[in-house]
């Protein structure tokens, strides 16, 4: 983790997110762990995917909420962390999410399109959709996140 942190610090959130995307750079404890890969980025832009599992089911064999929400959450970081320079960290301050179906391991391979709506100095905000292959939407929302510069003494 802190050769993560070592590196965010040098490099700009563009640079660091189009390294993840090529596997230059191994990409967060998290979307390793629900499989997620951020496949388009572009300044205030970004797609990340996932497939729904068997992994992520509640006891009604759907998806459990936390699923998309972990998509949403991490697309809706990227496309702040796209703007970010070299040193200038954030986190979520805020979310604010709509499920608008069942996510189940028919669904296929879900798309989560973020696009930043506003990146000021100390707060930003963006917006995404959660949808499948067809462009049905699954969920959709928005977050705001609290903007900082990070310092080796903040570690």
């Amino acid at each position: 983790m802190a050769e993560i942190e070592t590196t965010r610090r040098i490099m700009s959130g563009m640079e660091y997110m189009r390294k993840v995307m090529a596997g230059e750079i191994e990409s967060g404890p998290m979307v390793r762990l629900l499989k997620m890969r951020i496949t388009e980025v572009d300044e205030g832009r970004v797609v990340v995917t996932a497939q729904p599992s068997e992994d992520f089911e509640n006891g009604l064999r759907i998806a459990h909420g936390g699923f998309a929400a972990a998509l949403l959450d991490t697309a809706l970081g990227c496309a702040v962390n796209s703007i970010m320079p070299a040193g200038k960290v954030f986190t979520t301050l805020e979310m604010k999410i709509n499920f608008t179906r069942a996510i189940t391991r028919k669904t296929g391979t879900l798309s989560c399109t973020a696009t930043l709506i506003h990146g000021g100095s100390r707060t930003a905000t963006s917006e995404g959709r959660v949808v499948d292959a067809d462009g049905n939407i699954y969920a959709h929302g928005t977050a705001t996140f609290i903007l900082f510069r990070d310092t080796p003494e903040a570690s």
